[in-house]
Parts: structure tokens; sequence; C-alpha cells
């Protein structure tokens, strides 16, 4: 057999092998593959003094066509609404911009504890600021994005209130930074002021005690004794009978009586001892006033003025006087400078 028969044998053969494991029709056919077909003599060959054909396949360098190639994405975050974007990892740093409903950034790293990223973002120092990873949807974000260390957090603003205290706001302007139990009884204080000043109960005119209003005509708040009051009342009543008509018109006195004159005009006819009670009373009537010893704002029996600040008439009981004072004089140490 010569040597030309046996390579076109063997290429034969080697085809009719391939036919058998090509692919239906109807399935994709994949890209052709070239053989190298290389013959080599063997020891023992089949027709004596001729070479035995041994086959080596040697596939092709080329490259398959027409595939799908992967591609790679980059590290993202989308804004799940209208989000603040920040100069560090943390509420505490200062907002340095914002990313509406649906706006993407590259993300460049993430924080420690991976619940912040850190993405690219113009208005930021260096083109870079951080987002809350719970306002974002995240894609493509690798196992290996870089750790950021975080900026030194910023101090709060000065006269805000340092952790685990409140301001007070007994009035708007109220910044002594005080606990939350604190700040909730000044609260109730003020709810009850009202109810705790003696003015509430008779208004502004209220008698200390001992006194009442003398009431020797409408409106006559002058404080008295009970019986001085009593004796009004029935001097009142006793009037017409000790008028008669005489030198000082019709409403002139019987013999042993005068003029009352608890008020210019009161021709009320009593004795001169009640005329002379009467003028002491009179005298005397500021100084029996509950409110004439502390102002309109006189505190009920058991309560004194808080005095948080100057003018605070708000009637609180001791205890609350006394750490009232204890917060004020504080207040440096509970507020950052």
């Amino acid at each position: 057999m010569s040597r030309y028969r046996l390579v076109s044998s063997a290429t034969l053969i080697l085809l009719a092998a391939l036919a058998c494991n090509l692919p239906q029709a109807s399935a994709p056919v994949a890209p052709p593959v070239e053989i190298t077909v290389i013959i080599t003599n063997t020891a023992a060959p089949l027709v004596p003094g001729a070479p035995t054909a041994t086959f080596t396949a040697i596939p092709s360098a080329i490259p398959p066509t027409g595939l799908p190639t992967a591609t790679a994405c980059s590290p993202t975050v989308t804004a799940s609404s209208s989000i603040n974007v920040r100069s560090g990892p943390g509420t505490v740093y200062t907002v340095i911009g914002s990313m509406s409903t649906g706006e993407t950034a590259g993300a460049a790293g993430k924080s420690n504890d991976g619940t912040w990223y850190y993405i690219n973002f113009p208005g930021g120092s260096g083109g870079y600021g951080w987002v809350s990873g719970s306002v974002v949807s995240a894609a493509c974000i690798p196992p290996t994005l870089a750790v950021i260390a975080a900026p030194p957090t910023p101090l709060p603003a000065s006269g805000t209130c340092r952790d685990g205290y409140v301001w007070r706001l007994i009035t708007p302007s109220d910044k002594v930074c005080v606990t939350p139990a604190a700040k909730a009884q000044a609260e109730a204080d003020n709810a009850a002021a009202n109810s705790r000043k003696i003015v509430n109960v008779y208004g502004m005119d209220a008698c200390i005690s001992g006194y009442v209003w003398r009431e020797a005509y409408s409106g006559d708040v002058v404080c008295v004794t009970p019986a001085t009051r009593s004796q009004a009342a029935s001097d009142n009543a006793a009037a017409a009978a000790r008028w008669v008509v005489g030198a000082y018109g019709p409403h002139t006195c019987i013999a042993g009586y005068v003029w009352r004159e608890a008020r210019p005009g009161d021709d009320v006819c009593v004795t001169g001892t009640v005329r002379s009670q009467t003028a002491a009373d009179n005298a005397a009537a500021g100084s029996r006033k509950a409110v004439n010893v502390y102002g309109v704002n006189a505190c009920i029996s058991g309560y004194v003025w808080r005095e948080a600040f100057a003018g605070d008439y708000v009637c609180v009981t001791p205890a609350v006087k006394s750490q009232v004072a204890a917060d004020n004089a504080a207040a440096p140490s509970h507020t950052w400078p």
C-alpha cells in the first residue's frame, strides 16, 4: 500500500468519525474546527515494509464567533427617594447636597460597618460624598469594595445640648439644657400656672386670709373683717330711716349719724365710730390684698415662683424651684460651647 493511499484512507476514516458526531440540522451548528493530521511510524506496521498511520488532532486557535461575551458592571447606588448626601457616614455630618428619586451615582467605597456608601458627588470634598445604605439600592457592589475611613466627627453647633439633655423651652427663647424629665416638668407647670395663682380665685383684688370684701356699694372690694362687712350691710339696709330733709339736702342724717363716705358720694348715715372705721379700712386696703404682697401673680399656699428667669412667675413647688436653680447653674456644662 502506498503512502498516498494510506493518508487518504486515514483521512476518510477520520471524516466519517466526525460526521457521526455532527448535530441534527435543526440544532445550532458549532463553528468548524480545523484538524491537522500527523502521520508517524510505529514499531509494528500493518503491511510489512509500510508505515502505520497514527492520528493526532490539533484544534485551531480560531475562537468561536457569534457567542455573547460578559460585560463588566460598575458599582452604583440609586436613590430610593429624595435623600441627603453628607460629608461623612452618619447623620451627625453636614448635609452637602441631595439626590433625587432614581438618581444614580458611582460607589467608590463603603463605611467600616458597610452601612454607608462613599459615592462620586461633585459637590463634596474631592468630588465625593456619603449616603446611607438604607435609602439607596445598590448594584454590582463587589465584596472587595474599598473601605473608606470616616472623617473626624464634627462638633455639634454652638449652643446645642450635649447628649442626654434638651432645651427646657419654658419660653421660646429658653435654651437652658436640662434632662427630658425636667423639660416635661416645666411643661406641666406651665399648663397648671393659672390654677396656682390666688388671683385665679377672686381676681386681682383677692383678700389675704382673715379679710373679705366690704361691699358697701357695688364694686367695693376694700378688704375688711367679716364684722365690718356685716356692719356695712346693716347700715345700707337702714339708710332710708336715717335720712331727713335738712341742711345737707334730702339725705341729711338724723341726729347721732354722719355720712359714711366709703367713697365720694357715699351718703349712707352711720355712727361716728363706723365712719372712722371706714376711713381706716380704706387706708389699709392695699395691704390687705393678696396680690399686693407678691403682685397679680401671687401663688396659692404650697407654691412659690419658679424664677427660671427674670419675671418667671409660674407657681411651682419649692423642690421644682430648687431644681430649676440648679439647672440654670449647670447650663454651661450641659451645652456645647
